[in-house]
This record gives C-alpha cells, structure tokens and sequence, in this order.
C-alpha cells in the first residue's frame, strides 16, 4: 500500500487529503477532507486528473500577434503538453468571434480549442 498527497481545490478551505492506495492501485481510505465533495474531487483527482487548456495562438494579418484560446470542456492533464505542441503549428487569420471554434476535437479528447476574444483585423 501506498499513499498520495492531494490538495482538494473543490472548495475554498484547501484541504490537505490524504489517499491510502491499495496493491491494485485503487484508493482504499480517504482523510483529511472537511466535506463530502471533496472526497469526490480528491478521488477523481488521484483516478483521473483534468485542466482546461489555456493558451494563446498566433496570428497572421492582424495587429495582434496572439489571440488567447481555451479547451470548451477540461482534457487530461498528461495531454497538455502535446495539445500545447499541437497549437504551436497553426495560425489563424481575422475575422474570428469569441467562443468560434480554433481546432476542433484537439487529440480526439472530445474538446474544442475556442477563441476567448474577437480577433477583428
């Protein structure tokens, strides 16, 4: 058995939990968390940990070198890298609306990356 330190952001309080991780990998007792989401939120953490994607893409004819961009829905975390490494191969050009679609279903996870501002010229 092992254990895993997570710190629970389900809330504000910031609890410092405490996983005990069985032979099998799966968590066999939770501690240390004040509430009943947080327990949620530490396991699903521990079993399968999600971000949204942040960042920016580069721009061609437009004052405007960069346009910030998003994920529509979080990916996994260790596939942030790669959807950063992705991003750094496309442009984009004006007209684009906030909330239209950059890349869609970025590394077939499901989510599209989204322009977060109006890239007008």
């Amino acid at each position: 058995m092992g254990e895993e330190m997570v710190i629970c952001i389900g809330c504000p309080l910031g609890c410092r939990t405490k996983l005990r991780i069985d032979r099998r990998g799966e968590v066999a007792k939770v501690a240390g968390n004040k509430c009943k989401e947080g327990r949620q939120y530490v396991v699903e953490e521990y079993r399968n940990p999600v971000r949204t994607f942040t960042a920016t893409i580069l721009t061609e004819k437009s004052i405007r070198p960069l346009l910030p961009v998003r994920s529509n829905r979080p990916i996994l975390k260790s596939k942030l890298k790669e959807a950063a490494r992705t991003l750094i191969q496309k442009k984009v050009k004006p007209p684009i609306k906030m909330g239209q679609v950059i890349l869609p279903d970025i590394l077939n996870t499901g989510a599209d990356v989204i322009a977060t501002d109006d890239l007008l010229n």
